[in-house]
Formats: structure tokens, C-alpha cells, sequence
């Protein structure tokens, strides 16, 4: 039978929208767990001279609801995590646009351009000082 008579079997393994869902759900973490405590509390308002370790985390919103396990159980383990995750999400978006840059539509190309970005963006936070310092204060 010529190659041309069997069916053609369609297979998508490209999911750029799935890429930028996980980029982005592994920075919830940061956000949710370090940075959202720290600027709701006032905590980034104290004076210059003050340290943050006098402010105990446990103790403020959102770690004090109704919701502070959640919140501390997506802190503990997104944390540790997240750098992995998000390069990994970087190679992965890189390697799909080298892969399959004949075929991907722009939306798809802007789709993992975008999660490349959020990846390495999350992965460049945690060299700034308030990162360091956030993480020294959750970890403390």
C-alpha cells in the first residue's frame, strides 16, 4: 500500500498555552507565600534601620486565616521547587520554537516566548536583594 493511501495520524504534542499556565503557576509560590505578606502587612514600610526579621511571618496575613496551611504548605513546597520548574519550562519553550519552527503559528510562537520569559524572569528574581531577604525571612 502506498504511503500516500494510509491515513495520516495527527498527533499535537505542542502545548504553548500549557507552558505558560505551568510559568506562571510556579511563581505563585513567591507570590503568594513571600510577597504578598510582605507588602499587605506594611512590613516593606518599616524603618530603614529595622530589620525584617523582627516581623514574624506565622503571625501575619494570609498566613494567619482560615487558609494560612494552604498558603504555608504552597509556600514550603513551591518554594524549593519553583527554580527547577521554571527552567525547566524555559528549556522546554525554547526547545518546542527550535523544534517546531516551521509549523507553529506566531499566537503559539508568542505563547512560548512568553513562558520562556516568565521562567527566566522567575529564576532572575531570586538574585535581587528583596528576594534574598525574602527568603532568609520564610526560611527563618
Amino acid at each position: 500500500m502506498p504511503s500516500e493511501a494510509q491515513p495520516a495520524i495527527h498527533v499535537d504534542r505542542r502545548r504553548p498555552g500549557l507552558a505558560l499556565a505551568v510559568a506562571l503557576l510556579a511563581a505563585v509560590p513567591y507570590g503568594i507565600g513571600l510577597v504578598l505578606p510582605y507588602y499587605a502587612n506594611g512590613v516593606h514600610l518599616r524603618p530603614a534601620g529595622e530589620t525584617i526579621y523582627a516581623y514574624d511571618l506565622g503571625t501575619m496575613w494570609p498566613y494567619d486565616t482560615g487558609l494560612g496551611g494552604v498558603v504555608a504548605f504552597i509556600a514550603v513546597v513551591g518554594v524549593p521547587t519553583a527554580p527547577f520548574i521554571s527552567g525547566g519550562v524555559a528549556m522546554w519553550s525554547l526547545f518546542m520554537v527550535w523544534a517546531w519552527w516551521r509549523t507553529l503559528t506566531v499566537l503559539e510562537v508568542v505563547l512560548y516566548a512568553a513562558a520562556f520569559a516568565v521562567g527566566v524572569a522567575t529564576i532572575a528574581w531570586l538574585a535581587t536583594p528583596l528576594a534574598n531577604d525574602l527568603l532568609m525571612w520564610f526560611w527563618d
